[in-house]
C-alpha cells in the first residue's frame, strides 16, 4: 500500500512536469502569436493610415480651378481590372486627386520607414472598375492573376457594402513553397457617405519571421476566413500534416483531432486570417523521458526500502519486555545527564513542602546567592502558583530570572524551575535605552537644524524674490524685463528645490503633518491647469481633461498637498512629452477618488521604473530629457500619498508614454444641489466625434446632465439640433448650433462665425453651462486667442481704498524690513516700521495701527514674545506673523501665542494682499 502511494506520487510529479512543459509551449505559442499580431495589426494601421491620406485627398474638390496634370502613364499607371473597365473616366474625375495622393505616399514612403516594407499600393475606382498602382516601377508578378484575384475581392467589398457588411479584406498569394507569399489588405473609402474607391497593399508574409524560437520543431500554418490553410512553415520538414477541427472560437489550445500534436489556433485580428502552431506529442514526450525513467527507479528503490523496514518493525515488535525496562532506566539516566550538562540552572522542587528534589551545579551556585528571605519568597510564589517567573537581584548585584512550570514527577506534584543569569541582557537594555534617548536628542537636534536651515535660507530669498516681483510692476525696457524674467524663474526654481529638499527632510524625520479641510477637488484641478496652461500652449500639446459627473463637490482632505501632488505629475507629463497629448481622468469608484495623468512623452524604461520612486533619482541627464530639479519630487509624492491614506502606481512603456494614478480615500463627501435648466430636454444634442474615447465621455456625462444625446446621423438631421464634433463645420451641415471640440483651442468659448463656436478640450465638465446659455439664446464674452493669454503677468496693481489701513512691520532684519514696507506701499497700505519687540510696544504707546506684520525671530524680544504680552495686555487688533521657518508648527505655535495668522517666507504681493485685507476692516 505504501509502494502505492509512492507510484501515485510519482504519477503525480510527472503529470506536473508534463503540465509545466505544456505551460512552456503555451507561452512559446503566445510569445510567437503576439510577433504575427504585431505583424498584421502593423499593416492594418499602415493601410488605416493610406486610408485616411486617400479619404483626405478624394475629398478635395477637383475642379476647373486646379491645375490640370497631364495624363502621363510614367505619373500614374492606370489597370483596367475587366473588359468593362473604363479608365479614362477614373483619369478625368479623380487623376489630380490621386496625383497628389501618388505624391504623398510616394512623400511618405521615403521618410517613413513602415511603409518601406510595402510592396505595393493599389487604388480601384467602384464605377470605373479601374485601378491605379501607385507604385508602377514595382515588378509585379504575374499581372493577370493579380487583377482577376483583385477584381474579385472588389466585388466582394461592394456586395457587402449593399448588405450593409463591409469590412477591410485580407487574403493571401502564396509562393510555390507555400512557407510565404504576399498579402493584400483592401478597404474601400468613404467620400461624404459614399463608396468611392477602393485602397489596397501587398506586402510580403514569410511563417519563418513569426517564430520566435527554433529550438523544438513547431509548425506554423496560416489559415483563410474559409478555415483553408494558406502557407504551412515547419522547422523540421517530415513533420506529419495536422488534422485540426476548424471551430470558430477566437482561440483554442489543446490537440488536434488524431491527438498527435499539440495545437494553438488563434485569430489575427483585425483580419479573419487565423495562425496555428503545432508541436508533436512525440518531442514532448523525449524531453520528459528522462524524468520518467528516474520515476521508475524511484519507484523500485522505494519499494525495496519499504519492505526493509516492515521486516524491522516486525522484528521490533517482539522485543522481549526486558529490553523495554532497560530502555525506561536508560533514559531516567539521560534525564539526569541532559539537567546536569543543561547551560542554565535546573532545579526540581516538591510542591508541598518545597524541598529540591533534583538540580544541578549551577542551581546550587544560584542558589548560594540567595539570602534566607529570597528563597521562602521564591517558594511561596512557586508553591501558590501567583506568578510563572520572578525576577530577584543577588548579593552581588546580579540580576536573576527564575522561570517555572507545574507537572508530576515519581508520582508527586513537582515544580520545574529554571534559573538564568540575565545581567547581561539587563545591561544591554539599558545601554539601548540610552541609545533611544541619544536618537531623540538626534533627532530633535535635525528639527532644529531644519528650522535654522529653513530660516537661513528663505530670508535672502524672500529679499531677492520680493524686490524682483516689485521691479516687476514698474515699466522696465524689454531688454531688462527679459533678464528680470530670467532672474524671477531662476529664483522661483531655487525657491522649488529648497522646498523639495526641506518637505523630504521633514517627511523623513516625521516631521510633516496633513492638514485636512474641506475643499473642492474640481477647483484645486483647475487651478493647476491654469498654472501649467502657459507651458501647455508653448509646446504645442492638446490637454485633456476628464470629470466624471458623479466627482462629490467637497471633499475631506489637505488641498496643499493634493495640489503640490497633481501639479508635479502633471509638470512631469508635461516636461517629458515632445508631441502629442496629455489627459487627466478623475473618478470615484467603491469610496475612493482616482486621479490619472496619462501623456504620450518618452515613456520610462522596464530597468529604470523599480528607480523611480528613489530620492534624488532623475530618468535621464543627456541631451534629449534633461530636466532640471532635485529628484525629490516622486519621492515626496509617494510619501505625501501615503500619509494621505492613499496610493500610488504607474505603467510605462519606452517611445510610447507613460501613466500616473492615485487612489486617495473620500473622507467627508458633500454634494451640491443643482438646478437644471428646463430647456435642456428642448433640442437633441448630437455628437459626431472621431476620438471613441472623448465620445463615450461625452455621452455619458451629458446624459447624466438630463441632455437628449444621440450620435450624429446626416439622415436624420432636421436642423434645430446643437452639434458637437471634433472636426471641422463642412457648410452642407445644417444645425442650429455647430460646437468645435478643438485641443488648440485655449480659453473660454469663442464663437468664431455665425453658430459656431469653438470649445476647449480641458473644461469639458462646464459644457452644460455653455449649453443651457446656448438654448437660453444667451451671448457670451470673446474667446481668448492662444497666443493673447497671459505668462507671467501676475503684478498686483495698487489699490488707493488701501491708504487708510496702517500696518506696523517688525523686523530686525533691514533688508528684510524695507522690502516689507515697500511691499505694503505698492500695495496700498500705509506701513510703518521698528526693529523688535520692545521697539514696538514703545511704537504701539502712541500710535495706533491697524495690523500688526510681525517676524518671529528678533533679538531683544521675539514676535512670540510680543504677541503673547499684548494678549495679555488685552490688544485685539490682528497680529500676523511671517517666518522663514517652513516646519509644520510654526504656524500652531504663533496661534498659540495669539496670533490671527503665520506667512512664510518668501511672501507674494498677491497672498500679502489677500491676508491683509482679509484682516482689514475694508
Amino acid at each position: 500500500m505504501l509502494w502505492a502511494l509512492g507510484a501515485l506520487l510519482t504519477s503525480f510529479y510527472l503529470t506536473n512536469l508534463f503540465n509545466a512543459l505544456k505551460s512552456d509551449i503555451r507561452q512559446e505559442y503566445n510569445a510567437n502569436y503576439d510577433i504575427a499580431f504585431s505583424h498584421i495589426r502593423h499593416i492594418a494601421n499602415i493601410l488605416r493610415d493610406i486610408q485616411f491620406m486617400a479619404e483626405n485627398r478624394l475629398s478635395q474638390n477637383n475642379d476647373k480651378n486646379q491645375t490640370i496634370v497631364s495624363h502621363n502613364n510614367d505619373i500614374l499607371s492606370y489597370i483596367p481590372l475587366n473588359e468593362n473597365s473604363d479608365c479614362e473616366l477614373l483619369r478625368k474625375t479623380t487623376h489630380n486627386n490621386l496625383y497628389s495622393l501618388d505624391q504623398l505616399i510616394a512623400f511618405w514612403r521615403d521618410n517613413v520607414a513602415a511603409i518601406r516594407s510595402v510592396n505595393q499600393t493599389f487604388f480601384i475606382g467602384v464605377k470605373s472598375k479601374c485601378m491605379v498602382n501607385f507604385f508602377p516601377h514595382n515588378n509585379i508578378t504575374e499581372p493577370d492573376a493579380l487583377k482577376k484575384m483583385i477584381a474579385e475581392n472588389t466585388r466582394r467589398l461592394i456586395n457587402m457594402r449593399e448588405q450593409n457588411n463591409e469590412r477591410t479584406l485580407f487574403w493571401i498569394q502564396p509562393n510555390p513553397k507555400g512557407d510565404g507569399g504576399n498579402l493584400y489588405v483592401f478597404t474601400p473609402i468613404y467620400i461624404n457617405g459614399h463608396m468611392t474607391g477602393i485602397i489596397g497593399i501587398e506586402k510580403s508574409i514569410r511563417l519563418e519571421t513569426f517564430l520566435q524560437k527554433r529550438e523544438r520543431p513547431v509548425t506554423v500554418m496560416m489559415l483563410n476566413e474559409s478555415n483553408q490553410p494558406e502557407l504551412q512553415f515547419s522547422i523540421k520538414t517530415n513533420n506529419k500534416p495536422l488534422v485540426i477541427n476548424s471551430n470558430s472560437q477566437p482561440m483554442y489550445f489543446g490537440y488536434d483531432e488524431n491527438f498527435t500534436s499539440l495545437v494553438l489556433m488563434r485569430n489575427l485580428s483585425p483580419s479573419s486570417l487565423r495562425i496555428i502552431y503545432s508541436l508533436p506529442l512525440k518531442h514532448i514526450y523525449d524531453e520528459l523521458k528522462d524524468s520518467a525513467i528516474n520515476g521508475i527507479i524511484l519507484n523500485i528503490i522505494s519499494a525495496i526500502a519499504i519492505i526493509f523496514f516492515i521486516w524491522l518493525f516486525e522484528r521490533k515488535m517482539f522485543s522481549p519486555a526486558e529490553e523495554n525496562a532497560i530502555r525506561l532506566e536508560e533514559h531516567e539516566q539521560f534525564n539526569h545527564k541532559i539537567v546536569a550538562s543543561a547551560p542554565v540552572g535546573i532545579s526540581i522542587l516538591r510542591i508541598s513542602d518545597g524541598v529540591n528534589i533534583l538540580s544541578n551545579e549551577l542551581a546550587h551556585n544560584y542558589t548560594r546567592m540567595l539570602t534566607y528571605e529570597d528563597q521562602k519568597r521564591i517558594v511561596d510564589i512557586i508553591c501558590d502558583r501567583t506568578s510563572s517567573y520572578i525576577d530577584v537581584v543577588t548579593s552581588n548585584n546580579n540580576h536573576l530570572q527564575i522561570s517555572f512550570v507545574h507537572s508530576r514527577y515519581r508520582n508527586e506534584e513537582v515544580a520545574i524551575c529554571v534559573l538564568i543569569d540575565v545581567s547581561t541582557r539587563v545591561k544591554m537594555e539599558k545601554s539601548l535605552q540610552e541609545m533611544a534617548s541619544a536618537a531623540e536628542q538626534a533627532n530633535q537636534a535635525k528639527s532644529m537644524f531644519l528650522a535654522t536651515v529653513s530660516h537661513e535660507l528663505r530670508t535672502p530669498l524672500y529679499g531677492i524674490i520680493g524686490n524682483l516681483e516689485l521691479m516687476q510692476s514698474h515699466t522696465l525696457p524689454p531688454e531688462s524685463t527679459r533678464l528680470l524674467a530670467t532672474m524671477n524663474n531662476s529664483s522661483s526654481l531655487l525657491l522649488k528645490i529648497i522646498s523639495d529638499i526641506l518637505d523630504f527632510s521633514k517627511i523623513e524625520s516625521k516631521q510633516l503633518k496633513i492638514a485636512p479641510k474641506d475643499f473642492s477637488c474640481k477647483e484645486i484641478l483647475s487651478h493647476v491647469i491654469s498654472n501649467y496652461l502657459p507651458l501647455v500652449v508653448k509646446k504645442g500639446l492638446g490637454l485633456y481633461c476628464y470629470i466624471e459627473p458623479d466627482i462629490p463637490d467637497i471633499i475631506h482632505n489637505d488641498p496643499v498637498r493634493l495640489q503640490q501632488i497633481i501639479s508635479n505629475l502633471l509638470n512631469n507629463a508635461i516636461k517629458f512629452t515632445a508631441s502629442g497629448y496629455v489627459v487627466i481622468e478623475i473618478s470615484s469608484r467603491h469610496g475612493y477618488l482616482y486621479i490619472s495623468i496619462k501623456d504620450t512623452g518618452l515613456g520610462i524604461e522596464d530597468k529604470l521604473q523599480f528607480q523611480l520612486f528613489e530620492p534624488f533619482f532623475q530618468i535621464s541627464a543627456n541631451k534629449e530629457s534633461y530636466s532640471q530639479g532635485t529628484g525629490l519630487g516622486l519621492a515626496i509624492c509617494e510619501k505625501l500619498i501615503n500619509l494621505m491614506d492613499g496610493d500610488i502606481e504607474f505603467v510605462s512603456q519606452k517611445y510610447v508614454g507613460s501613466i500616473f494614478s492615485i487612489r486617495l480615500p473620500l473622507y467627508g463627501v458633500k454634494y451640491h444641489a443643482k438646478q437644471l435648466s428646463n430647456q435642456r430636454t428642448q433640442k437633441r444634442i448630437l455628437l459626431n466625434i472621431r476620438n471613441d474615447f472623448l465620445e463615450k465621455y461625452l455621452q455619458n456625462f451629458l446624459t447624466q446632465n438630463h441632455f437628449q444625446v444621440s450620435l450624429y446621423d446626416e439622415s436624420q438631421v432636421d436642423g434645430t439640433e446643437i452639434l458637437i464634433s471634433d472636426r471641422a463645420n463642412k457648410p452642407k451641415i445644417s444645425v442650429c448650433y455647430f460646437i468645435e471640440i478643438s485641443e488648440k483651442h485655449i480659453g473660454s468659448p469663442e464663437q468664431i462665425r455665425e453658430n459656431h463656436w469653438l470649445y476647449n478640450t480641458y473644461e469639458l465638465n462646464e459644457l452644460p453651462n455653455m449649453l443651457d446659455n446656448l438654448l437660453a439664446d444667451q451671448a457670451f464674452l470673446p474667446g481668448i486667442s492662444v497666443s493673447t493669454i497671459p505668462v507671467t503677468d501676475k503684478t498686483v496693481q495698487t489699490d488707493i481704498c488701501l491708504n487708510t489701513v496702517k500696518v506696523l512691520v517688525v523686523d530686525d532684519h533691514p533688508i528684510n524690513q524695507n522690502l516689507l514696507a515697500d511691499q505694503l506701499n505698492s500695495i496700498g497700505f500705509s506701513a510703518s516700521m521698528v526693529n523688535d519687540g520692545i521697539e514696538a510696544i514703545e511704537y504701539l504707546k502712541n500710535n495706533s495701527p491697524d495690523i500688526i506684520l510681525t517676524d518671529v525671530n528678533m533679538p531683544n524680544m521675539d514676535g512670540y514674545e510680543l504677541a503673547q504680552y499684548l494678549r495679555d495686555k488685552g490688544y485685539t487688533k490682528p497680529i500676523i506673523g511671517i517666518t522663514a521657518n517652513a516646519l509644520a508648527e510654526e504656524k500652531q505655535r504663533c496661534a498659540n501665542v495669539g496670533m490671527n495668522d503665520c506667512l512664510s517666507k518668501p511672501v507674494t504681493l498677491a497672498i500679502l494682499k489677500e491676508t491683509l485685507i482679509k484682516y482689514s476692516d475694508i
